[in-house]
């Protein structure tokens, strides 16, 4: 197992007032170290360099690997503080898939002007998806489990998946930026909803589902 400490001690650290490269830079000219990522849709690459890239769909964040330190969150109305030694003893991909997450949720805030999406929805129509108000470690977890599902299905379904849950957008707005026809959408959102269930089954009653491989 690559303990974050592990991974520390094998990539350089950005000098303090160095500017995070651009995500295309990373990719054409830095040195990869490990990776982890499922169907394409999620990817988090460490590379020697020191930075760390982490890309849910079309979003991409940049950061310093040693800059990921302790842990700060808000658990029903109380400030939770994880230490840094904490994830410095766990997998290498906890603590940074933590800070990707956070940083991409403050990017779509940003970016949307303040608009929320809304989970009453998928809570209904998706009891896997991880829920909101779960600390943030335990919704990694879930997380965890939800891209072993997500890795049962088509590129195509995997897009309309995380387009309608994860970032909010309607059927009709999927299918104006993917070039398809609105019931195209609706007919492959239902069947990758149909294909996760079942897989889940599968998980609960033992059987193997095949999912995205971590590659070191």
């Amino acid at each position: 197992m690559v303990t974050l400490q592990d991974l520390k001690w094998i990539v350089k650290q950005p000098e303090k007032e160095e500017k995070a490269p651009t995500a295309r830079h990373l990719l054409e000219h830095g040195k990869r170290v490990v990776s982890m990522e499922n169907g394409g849709d999620v990817q988090l690459l460490v590379f020697l360099e020191g930075w760390a890239l982490y890309r849910v769909g079309k979003y991409t964040t940049v950061f310093s690997v040693h800059g990921c330190g302790s842990y700060c969150y808000e658990s029903h109305g109380r400030q939770i503080f994880v230490d840094a030694a904490f994830f410095e003893e766990r997998e290498w991909y906890v603590r940074l898939m933590l800070e990707g997450e956070d940083r991409l949720m403050k990017n779509r805030e940003s970016s949307r002007k303040g608009k929320v999406v809304s989970y009453h929805a998928v809570s209904e129509e998706w009891f896997f998806l991880s829920s909101p108000v779960l600390p943030p470690l335990e919704q990694l977890i879930e997380k965890e489990q939800i891209l072993e599902l997500m890795g049962l299905l088509t590129k195509r379904q995997r897009d309309i998946v995380i387009l309608y849950f994860y970032y909010g957008e309607t059927q009709r707005e999927i299918a104006r930026s993917l070039g398809i026809s609105q019931p195209a959408v609706s007919q492959a959102l239902m069947a990758a909803l149909r294909r996760m269930r079942e897989g889940q089954e599968e998980i609960f009653s033992g059987k193997e589902v095949r999912s995205g491989r971590c590659a070191v």
